[in-house]
């Protein structure tokens, strides 16, 4: 059993090692994206992080030409800039920090740091790293990368601020932890202080958290991201019914005090804001809106005076559209995606994920703005572009919201919303769009057909639009070509007792609702069809409801969706989809009922 588990330890190492390699040795940017995801100034040169590429580039912002490109071991997702040294983090299971010189471009060390370890912050001597998909945040030593402490967050955080003292460690969830189906469902921030984290929920329907920072002062947080009005049909778009875009403004003194300012004026979204900065003397407040490719450029002072001014207990600033008019200044940019934002105090440098650029807008005089190519020869994919239209609002009546509004990242946003292709009334969690298109029919009960019709369907009644053949088709070759992201707790690919919870057969099915690799499930000798036309006895489950469990009383038939390649079917054939219905009056499942499911007979 030991040289069991040592074997297997080392063989996860290699792997990681090979990917580390692979990277290293990839192809050169012209023949893949770049995919910017952050952006900082370094002197008077402008540092930007290429995703999907691989690489660190120095970019001269007068000139536009690159002044060093530095090849990264994985794809990184944020950086730390103190002084010529910067601290990149990289990758997702085998997430690490890589230390940078960004004069020599020599890698000075590299350390292990979680998975999908992202918005790293340096300060003191001390570096702090948010462990995306292990909710947790991580205090280690800048210099030897040992981890010094760690806390629990409620769930995904994705950005990170630290006073400048370093007493106070905020982190903020991407999405909102426990049940959907409350009066009250929202992403939470996370102080620690003294060595002792405390949750504290954003406004209600908060969720797809971004960005976040801390005013220079360190008495505001400002946390870019999507307020959703899950509790309505989904009727209409006008005026923000679905979703809003907004920046919470906190007072750190009143962490439990969220002030969600809206940044859609009444007739125009601003979907998806995503990076959030605030210039060197706290004056200014920039925030990038992702879905209509824009930036705001708002006075942080004014902002706090007319918050203190009118702050109406009957008509939260939560519900007013329109109340930065006057306080804002909303800029179109000239690129696609914009993401991370930096300034220098004379231009903010904004970079697009999608067009591979960079913008310079002047903070004198926003006409002067300009786009810098990064990787002019690259043309993208059908994938690719899929990708930019599900994340484009631009196609949306009004801006209010593109597809990854209530899909980041293609998932869940972790809310309840009341659909009407099956009636009004009925509200169900958003769906995951991983493996969508190969386990029809599609929806919670199965009313659309497949997925290519649900994804015309969505255009249609939730953005408000009549999609082209090729807005519908990339959009459908982006969600096809989806990979799936190995979770957490598995170990050696088998659940962990963390990850089951202990509950037994039907537990072990769970991992595969958010898209993880699933287990080798009772009555299957196969692996988990992981790819099309692999083989396999055992099925993937990718749509359980809610009330899979009676409690107390009969609730009727309960569906289960699965789809899985029999291993007397030809290799490289299509996946068998079928749709069946468990019913039992009292307690579990029984485990004849899960073989059953397993080899696909009809339980009774």
């Amino acid at each position: 059993m030991k040289l069991t588990k040592m074997f297997r330890s080392s063989a996860a190492a290699l792997g990681c090692l090979l990917a580390l390699i692979s990277c290293r040795q990839g192809p050169d940017i012209a023949s893949g994206p770049l995919a910017p995801v952050d952006v900082k100034v370094v002197d008077h040169l402008v540092a930007v992080l290429g995703h999907e590429s691989c690489v660190l580039e120095l970019v001269d912002p007068a000139s536009g030409e690159k002044v060093k490109s530095i090849r990264l071991a994985q794809p990184p997702n944020g950086m730390a800039v103190d002084g010529a040294t910067a601290y990149v983090a990289e990758g997702g299971p085998c997430g690490a920090v890589e230390v940078v010189d960004l004069k020599s471009g020599a890698l000075k060390r590299s350390f292990p740091a979680g998975h999908t370890p992202m918005s790293p912050v340096v300060r003191g001597g001390k570096l702090y790293v948010a462990c995306r998909f292990d909710s947790r945040v991580l205090e280690m030593d800048a210099a030897a990368g040992t981890v010094l402490n760690s806390w629990n967050v409620p769930r995904e955080p994705v950005a990170l601020a630290v006073s400048p003292d370093g007493r106070k460690i905020w982190a903020a969830g991407h999405l909102p932890a426990g049940a959907a189906d409350g009066d009250f469902t929202a992403a939470a921030l996370t102080l620690v202080e003294d060595g002792k984290a405390v949750h504290f929920p954003l406004s209600n329907g908060t969720q797809g958290v971004r960005g976040m920072a801390i005013s220079p002062d360190g008495r505001y947080l400002a946390v870019a991201h999507v307020l959703s009005r899950y509790q309505v049909p989904t009727t209409q778009l006008d005026r923000g019914w679905m979703n809003t875009n907004a920046v919470t403004v906190i007072n750190t003194d009143e962490p439990d005090k969220p002030h969600p300012v809206l940044l859609d004026d009444p007739d125009a979204g601003a979907a998806n804001p995503w990076g959030v900065s605030f210039s060197e003397d706290g004056g200014k407040l920039f925030v990038t809106h992702a879905g209509t490719h824009e930036l705001s450029v708002i006075d942080f002072p004014a902002l706090l005076e007319r918050m203190k001014r009118e702050d109406r207990s009957n008509e939260p600033v939560s519900e007013r559209l329109g109340f930065l008019h006057g306080l804002r200044t909303r800029i179109a940019l000239p690129l696609n995606g914009p993401r991370s934002v930096a300034s220098d105090g004379k231009n903010v440098y904004v970079a697009g994920y999608f067009s591979d650029s960079l913008a310079e807008i002047s903070l004198k005089d926003a006409r002067k703005s300009r786009a810098i190519p990064l990787n002019a020869p690259f043309r993208p994919s059908r994938e690719k572009l899929g990708e930019r239209y599900f994340n484009d609002a631009s196609h949306c009546f009004q801006g209010w919201q593109s597809c990854a509004t209530c899909h980041p990242d293609g998932r869940v946003d972790g809310l309840n919303w009341d659909l009407l292709n099956d009636g009004m009334g009925n509200p169900k969690n958003t769906r995951t769009m991983f493996l969508s298109h190969r386990t029809s029919p599609v929806m919670t009960l199965g009313v659309r057909a497949s997925a290519e019709v649900a994804v015309t369907a969505g255009f249609v009644h939730i953005q408000f639009l009549e999609p082209s053949g090729e807005l519908a088709e990339c959009v459908n070759a982006y969600l096809k070509n989806m990979k799936e992201v190995p979770s957490p707790f598995l170990v050696a690919h088998t659940p962990s007792k963390q990850q089951t919870g202990g509950r037994g057969a039907l537990s072990a099915m769970l991992p595969a609702w958010n898209g993880a690799p699933c287990p080798n499930l009772p009555g299957g000798a196969g692996k988990c069809l992981k790819q099309p036309g692999a083989c396999g006895a055992t099925p993937i489950l990718t749509s359980l409801t809610r009330n899979w469990w009676p409690r107390g009383r009969p609730r009727g038939w309960m569906k289960v969706k699965a789809f899985w390649c029999l291993p007397w079917w030809k290799c490289g054939g299509p996946p068998l989809t079928c749709t069946m219905a468990v019913r039992r009056r009292y307690g579990k499942p029984s485990r004849h009922a899960i073989r059953g499911i397993s080899a696909g007979r009809r339980v009774p």
